[in-house]
């Protein structure tokens, strides 16, 4: 039986789509965050499904190096500066 992993946005959301696909009979295991596990139908088969969320920010935006000091960085130049993703290490 093959395995399907949801990963929602946030908790809130991830209970909200296990209680919707399971028709609230999901088993819950972990607690940071938790994982639903239920069986369901994924492309016409049984199928194990996984939900579970990330928790905090997986990315954020900021601004290079350049433009990181507010001494020596024009802040008008700010709105026409280039941003950059940067991904998360704490809280995921």
């Amino acid at each position: 039986m093959p395995t399907v992993l949801m990963v929602a946005e946030k908790p809130s959301i991830c209970n909200s789509i296990a209680q919707a696909l399971s028709g609230g009979k999901h088993e819950t295991h972990g607690r940071t965050p938790p994982v639903h596990v239920f069986r369901g139908n994924f492309r016409g088969q049984q199928a194990q499904i996984k939900v579970t969320s990330v928790v905090g920010h997986v990315f954020s935006t900021d601004f290079p190096s350049a433009y990181q000091s507010w001494d020596k960085t024009d802040p008008a130049s700010l709105f026409t500066a280039p941003v950059e993703r940067v991904a998360e290490k704490k809280g995921i």
